[in-house]
């Protein structure tokens, strides 16, 4: 029975050729559509959740109030780790580390052979938290002794070709001015691609306790570091945080802050908050991708069915006969649903097929890795999604043919379509056109921020300015090393900040006061250590005063304010006037305008210039335009002459900018691609459908040519009816698309305003995309020679 069955279907797609190829095409598209998206989707969600303590794992998280709003932070004081092991009896294991970001690179010297290295300080026991897997050395002694060293797979090779013989190779590490000498006690496999922290090398964290020792004043609940948690088997964490809530209190007597932990493998998808509260994050991407694969593959479902239930007529003989010689509706239900499964199944192995070429340049694009091993859930997903495919496209083309009554086919005569049934196949076209429409709109309005981001003024010039750190003798003679830098031909401007300026690392500090501040409302000030020259480097511009000079002996004990400052501050004729930062007085020498050191998805932050060069650790040169190559291949030479044993590694500061958008390009870069997808597949259903209903009405064509009737009578006759149902998907996806791009605008401080040339814009792609499918069809039905016609009725 089953190889009868299988011999109808083949012979029904061969029978049915231009429907099968058009079914195949939408089908396979939509379904290599959907399974990008899975992979995708399957990588985000499992960020970060191969540690085999998943469960117990949490991060130590503030919220502090700040102003009328609370802020949520990740970064605490060094010490607070250590005081929850002690005293809270939940916690079986706590470690602090170092924030990773403060480290550009380290240098790693073996030999006379010196590599560039990221590393971190992390605490003793971060093997025994972290499942990053040894591969030599025990897990509960390499990062006892402040003078071990932990090193990836790939360093060891880099430095010995091999990790066989790196145990008890001593390295020196250098970082800005600080040096020293290092074992290898350890050689863990390289972090996975879906670690949120990726290190080649690891120093005990009571090593940066050394080059930086903590004052009694640093002993703070908040501060620059990460703590880590593990809790006991059983330890409920919502009790943990209640239990939490006066311990800040208690141990740093800081009434301003609450204490709570948050799952460690959720920050990578939840880790936006607002006012306290965890509004989502990176999960709001995979949601809207996941709905956009449903989206597809309904699309390309629609696509079958509208066209199985157009060529009902054409099949109307067969079901009667087969119903005549005693075949039971549920054996056609099972033949329709099984060519539906059968097609989706030959679909999926396109499918796939077309991913596997895809891939590449997909993870090009999403900055991925992703991989298609058919493994045992790869596999169920992919027998699920055809399955669920074949059933959904197959369900309602099974239910209406089998329910023809056989002596009314047989006789020739069709079941005359309900006004509900014609209402059902249209809804299903509109429904297909309106998803079409919005991702229109969203890629229009999503490729508006994104230019409206790149081409704002910031604030101050981000392009051709290259920065760097200074390591050995440029960083023990600043002043010397930036003025023989600054004679390097190309080289407009140089100076040198602490740490980057764009996407800070550093902790805004709340130890600012001013007169007339209510000393019971903490707020946060970004506070950089700057030289001589960087307000101008970066082409900042002063609306007050002026920046630091050279030319006054007293502005190591000034600042320069933003407008935000000054503004929060409530300060009026800023300029002269006198702020305490961590108690000791400075004088306001300037305001700057303010300039977008964040994202544009947030409000500009009150930030503070201090001029104190030994603080500065950066490099940052201006190049001049159009020589760029070639000056910094002279950069090169210089560093690497004036600065003999330390490599030259620098970044572009338009790089910076470009990542804090880059969860934002990647969804403009594949809503394009997916809009042109689901384009392309809603058209190849109007196609067939435009051409099996001049096939179907060639008769009527024929005798309205006869009675008089224009080409352009015929072709308004076939085209009317598809171009009212796009109309009514236009009118229900404007306000739908609306509302969707708002919401996901509103995630932006500054952004574009929505206008209605935007959506006018849209509905006109989606028209003359539609015109130029059917208008193929309803030409070449226009143009038929109605005596032909009539002849072969």
């Amino acid at each position: 029975m089953f190889r009868y069955n299988l011999q109808v279907i083949l012979r029904t797609f061969k029978r049915f050729r231009s429907t099968f190829i058009i079914n195949l095409i939408g089908l396979s598209t939509g379904l290599a559509g959907a399974l990008l998206i899975y992979l995708w989707v399957l990588d985000e969600l499992h960020f970060d959740k191969f540690h085999q303590l998943d469960s117990r794992l949490y991060q130590v998280m503030i919220n502090e109030k700040n102003g009328d709003k609370v802020v949520t932070t990740e970064g605490t004081g060094g010490t607070v780790g250590d005081r929850l092991l002690k005293q809270v009896p939940e916690v079986e294991k706590s470690i602090t580390t170092a924030p990773a970001d403060w480290f550009q690179k380290f240098n790693i010297t073996f030999n006379d052979n010196t590599v560039s290295a990221k590393g971190n300080f992390v605490g003793s026991d971060y093997f025994n938290v972290f499942s990053y897997k040894l591969i030599q050395g025990d897990k509960n002694e390499v990062l006892n002794n402040p003078g071990n060293v932990v090193v990836s797979r790939h360093l060891a090779e880099k430095l010995f070709q091999s990790t066989e013989n790196a145990i008890g190779k001593v390295l020196q590490w250098k970082w800005q001015a600080f040096s020293k000498p290092c074992t290898i006690t350890g050689v863990y496999e390289d972090m996975p691609h879906n670690s949120t922290y990726r290190f080649d090398f690891m120093l005990p964290f009571s090593v940066w306790k050394q080059i930086m020792p903590a004052t009694e004043e640093q002993v703070t609940t908040t501060g620059p570091f990460t703590t880590f948690v593990v809790l006991k088997d059983g330890a409920d964490p919502e009790r943990f945080n209640s239990k939490m809530a006066g311990f800040l209190e208690s141990n740093y007597k800081d009434v301003n802050s609450k204490m709570f932990i948050r799952k460690y493998s959720d920050a990578y998808l939840h880790g936006k908050y607002d006012n306290g509260v965890q509004v989502g994050g990176r999960i709001e991407y995979v949601r809207l991708f996941s709905l956009i694969a449903i989206f597809i593959l309904l699309i390309a479902c629609i696509n079958f069915m509208n066209l199985s239930t157009a060529r009902a007529s054409t099949r109307m003989k067969e079901i009667g006969v087969r119903k005549a010689l005693g075949a039971s509706r549920y054996r056609l239900i099972a033949q329709f649903m099984g060519e539906s499964v059968l097609i989706t199944f030959i679909s999926m192995l396109l499918a796939i097929l077309m991913v596997l070429l895809i891939l590449p340049q997909f993870n090009i694009m999403s900055g991925k890795h992703l991989t298609l091993h058919l493994d045992l859930q790869l596999l169920l997903m992919i027998i699920g999604i055809t399955l669920f495919t074949g059933i959904i496209s197959g369900s309602y083309p099974a239910l209406y043919l089998s329910g023809f009554d056989p002596v009314a086919t047989l006789k020739g005569k069709l079941i005359s379509t309900s006004l509900g049934e014609l209402w059902a196949r249209r809804g299903l076209v509109i429904f297909q056109f309106t998803i079409s429409v919005v991702f229109i709109v969203a890629v229009i309005i999503f490729y508006n921020q994104i230019r409206f981001i790149q081409s704002k003024n910031l604030g101050y010039n981000k392009d051709n300015v290259i920065y760097f750190e200074m390591e050995g003798r440029a960083m023990e003679g600043k002043d010397a090393f930036l003025a023989e830098l600054k004679g390097v031909n190309g080289i407009e401007n140089a100076s040198s900040i602490q740490q980057k300026i764009l996407m800070p690392s550093f902790m805004p500090s709340s130890n600012v006061q001013w007169d007339g501040k209510n000393d019971d409302n903490r707020i946060r000030f970004f506070e950089l250590p700057v030289n001589y020259g960087l307000i101008e480097t970066l082409g900042i511009q002063m609306a007050e005063g002026r920046a630091f000079s050279k030319d006054y002996g007293t502005d190591t004990s000034g600042v320069v304010l933003n407008q935000a400052a000054v503004k929060i501050m409530g300060l009026q004729d800023p300029v002269g006037k006198t702020i305490y930062i961590q108690k000791k007085a400075t004088r306001v020498l300037g305001v700057a305008k303010n300039f977008h050191f964040n994202s544009l998805h947030e409000e500009i932050k009150p930030f503070i210039f201090r001029l104190s060069p030994d603080e500065t650790m950066l490099v940052m040169a201006r190049l001049k335009r159009g020589d760029e190559t070639a000056t910094i291949q002279r950069i090169t030479d210089f560093y690497r002459q004036y600065n003999p044993g330390y490599s030259f590694e620098f970044k572009f500061l338009d790089n910076d900018f470009q990542q804090q958008y880059a969860a934002e390009r990647l969804v403009s870069d594949l809503s394009k691609y997916f809009a042109i997808l689901a384009i392309v597949i809603s058209c190849l259903g109007l196609f067939g459908l435009a051409a099996f209903t001049a096939e179907r009405r060639i008769k009527e064509i024929a005798i309205r040519k006869v009675m008089g009737a224009t080409e352009g009578n015929i072709i308004y006759l076939l085209s009317a009816d598809f171009m009212r149902i796009l109309l009514i998907s236009i009118l229900i996806a404007i306000p739908a698309s609306y509302f969707f791009t708002r919401s996901w605008l509103n995630d932006f401080a500054y952004r574009i305003t929505l206008s209605p040339w935007y959506f006018v814009g849209a509905a006109c792609v989606a028209i003359v995309t539609a015109w130029l499918t059917i208008g193929l069809q309803t030409i070449k039905a226009a143009r038929v020679n109605p005596l032909e016609c009539m002849r072969d009725a």
